[in-house]
């Protein structure tokens, strides 16, 4: 088996070994499920302030990089994604050097991030920032999620790929009437407790008395857990996997 794993921050490992570290896949809950699961390879795509949009352009890639290794052969890879937030996306430039584009050509936006964005967007990127974040409403930012899932979901279903989908912080979402259109189609077993915003990575975390890293606290995120929490989850979702037969 190959495991592929996707997602945010939580997924990357940030600020496990430092304060406003990115990423440390090395002693992030991907790798201990790779070996949990025996896996003779594990990928983690997964970068902190990624968005959905990134999630899915990244997996697209990937999948395209797997199909001329295997000849388009998905049997023996299995995906796991914690979902980011509502309130991201990316912008792409073909200038090189041009900063915050780190991302292969693109830049990661957050909302919240105004006066970061001001001192190192150049003043188009910055006004399209602005634009985004005013315009944007949250029904809009639901819609573009719920899709993003639900492509992601069809691609893997088309080529046989089994995967897990899990959300990797609180959100809101409820089963609204006119959410209907897409949350009809949304597979509960391979997307479980969609609506329970205690279900998440982070809540499971905390209602399991797991710890804030203490590079977080000191960087003043606090929000990112330490690497036991990471191996408690890490145990949480194979043993979802295998009561659940979904390997």
């Amino acid at each position: 088996m190959i495991l592929m794993a996707n997602g945010c921050s939580h997924t990357a490992g940030a600020e496990i070994e430092h304060p406003q570290q990115g990423e440390c896949y090395d002693k992030a809950w991907p790798k201990f499920l790779a070996e949990k699961l025996d896996a003779e390879k594990w990928d983690n795509l997964s970068m902190s302030g990624a968005s959905c949009h990134r999630v899915v352009r990244t997996t697209f890639e990937y999948l395209h990089e797997h199909s001329l290794k295997y000849n388009y052969e998905f049997k023996n890879l299995f995906i796991v994604i914690l979902w980011p937030g509502w309130y991201r996306t990316e912008i792409h430039s073909d200038e090189e050097q041009k900063q915050n584009f780190f991302d292969n050509g693109w830049a990661p936006l957050i909302t919240g991030n105004d006066e970061s964005y001001k001192e190192t967007l150049n003043f188009n990127d910055y006004q399209y920032y602005r634009s985004w974040v005013t315009t944007i409403d949250r029904h809009h930012h639901i819609i573009d999620y719920l899709q993003e899932i639900l492509l992601l979901q069809n691609t893997f279903q088309k080529y046989g790929i089994k995967y897990l989908f899990w959300n990797a912080s609180m959100n809101t979402l409820d089963r609204n009437p006119r959410y209907a259109p897409w949350l009809n189609h949304i597979n509960p077993k391979r997307f479980p407790r969609l609506y329970d915003p205690f279900y998440c990575f982070t809540e499971l975390c905390r209602r399991s008395d797991q710890q804030i890293s203490l590079h977080s606290l000191e960087s003043g995120f606090a929000s990112h857990y330490d690497e036991e929490a990471h191996k408690w989850f890490s145990n949480f979702i194979y043993n979802h996997l295998t009561k659940n037969n979904l390997l």
